[in-house]
């Protein structure tokens, strides 16, 4: 089978291949790109506060919670520090953006981590897709705490297989801290503690020295949220969401659309890789398989109430009532969604947990589509569990399938826009 970026010259074709990804990048940021929707109206938001920050910083921090935003006020206060020496804008969002390729960096280091095995150019390959994320490419260039956040998490898985590897306490000390800065930028990120921390009891012990110093970290490293938050009742968490009115709940309004959301949205980026075998499955159709899926579509189908005019839902759940103005081919694509990812997260117990503390990572009524983009593509290939065969990508049939299949998501999430307007 032809290989792709191989033979003598593969340096030089992964530079010229990252150099090509770059600078698509640039061209947008210069023409603006918006592909998840709602980047420049959130960033325009956003920059108003971070102005205010910069004239007054003590009182638009004690009042933040008085604005009309849900983002952790750190990535604003960050931007602000430009604002306070006259940066023009386009500058601070080239900075911002130039911060944000650390990602598929950070990506990249964790998979090689992960899969220390297996060829570095197949791992450069999968790392490549982040720049055909269409979160990726809008909040680089409109920045957005999300995107900030998500690096740091990156980092903090980084640190995390970083330990699992060589057992070196150390490494748990600097994915505590990472996480705690991925939290304070963007506090959904907060929620995977549970994981690591977990990961960490069960190798020293709960009883052990190390842990109990882990926990003393960790809750000190949340007291200055901790006293921002419930002593002096900044919370900005829960400022209403599009269409919610002001006395409803936004904070899992409905745990059971979160989970057929989630489910749909998980399946959509296990398409590719599933169909090529690089994640494999092992008997999905079996009874128990069956009967679960079954089970958690039903409950979640007759609880089902989510507002297409909220806007979200993800790909699917659009593609329903855009095509049918319904929800009958989202709850079919749910289904066969439910019954592939209960027979990979049966594979490994830590699996469930981690569907769980996604499903707690994303509490809010509206649900979109780049809260999971990149981010799942990132946490599958780092800290589930899976059987995986990367050397399936090192085909030229089969990465350009997968390249193209993203490809044609960040083209048509741009083509949306340009139908809607």
């Amino acid at each position: 089978m032809t290989q792709i970026i191989s033979g003598k010259n593969s340096y030089m074709k992964k530079i010229l291949f990252l150099f090509i990804l770059y600078l698509t990048l640039i061209i947008s940021f210069f023409f603006g790109e918006n592909s998840t929707g709602g980047a420049i109206i959130d960033y325009n938001n956003q920059q108003s506060i971070s102005k205010k920050f910069s004239e007054n910083f003590l009182s638009t921090l004690l009042s933040f919670d008085s604005y009309n935003t849900r983002h952790s006020p750190v990535l604003i206060i960050f931007l602000s520090l430009f604002e306070k020496i006259n940066l023009p804008d386009l500058l601070i969002r080239l900075i911002h953006l130039h911060i944000c390729l650390l990602l598929p960096i950070f990506f990249y280091k964790c998979l090689i981590l992960k899969f220390n095995h297996t060829d570095k150019k197949i791992l450069f390959l999968l790392s490549a897709l982040i720049f055909l994320s269409p979160t990726f490419r809008s909040l680089a260039i409109w920045p957005d705490s999300r995107l900030l956040g998500l690096v740091l998490f990156t980092l903090s898985v980084f640190y995390f297989l970083k330990f699992d590897v060589s057992k070196n306490f150390s490494y748990a000390i600097y994915n505590i801290f990472t996480l705690a800065l991925s939290a304070y930028v963007s506090p959904n990120f907060s929620v995977f503690s549970i994981f690591f921390m977990i990961k960490f009891i069960l190798h020293y012990s709960f009883l052990s020295k190390k842990i109990l110093s882990l926990i003393l970290l960790n809750l000190f490293l949340a007291l200055p949220a901790f006293y921002y938050i419930f002593i002096l009742d900044i919370n900005f968490f829960l400022k209403s969401a599009i269409g919610i009115k002001g006395d409803e709940s936004i904070i899992f309004h409905n745990l059971f659309n979160d989970i057929l959301i989630t489910f749909s949205l998980i399946f959509f980026y296990l398409i590719p890789f599933v169909s090529l075998k690089i994640i494999k499955l092992d008997n999905f159709l079996n009874l128990k398989n069956l009967t679960i899926t079954i089970l958690i579509f039903l409950v979640c189908f007759l609880n089902f109430d989510y507002n297409y005019t909220y806007s979200g839902g993800g790909i699917f759940f659009k593609l329903s009532n855009f095509i049918f103005n319904n929800n009958y081919l989202f709850y079919i694509i749910s289904f066969f969604s439910i019954l592939i990812m209960c027979a990979l997260l049966m594979e490994n117990y830590y699996n469930v947990l981690l569907f769980a503390l996604i499903i707690l990572n994303n509490p809010q009524y509206t649900i979109y589509h780049k809260y999971f983009d990149p981010f799942l593509l990132i946490v599958f290939f780092t800290i589930f569990t899976l059987k995986i065969d990367l050397k399936r990508i090192s085909t030229m049939k089969n990465y350009l399938f997968i390249f193209a299949y993203f490809l044609v998501f960040l083209i048509i999430s741009n083509l949306k826009l340009t139908l809607v307007s």
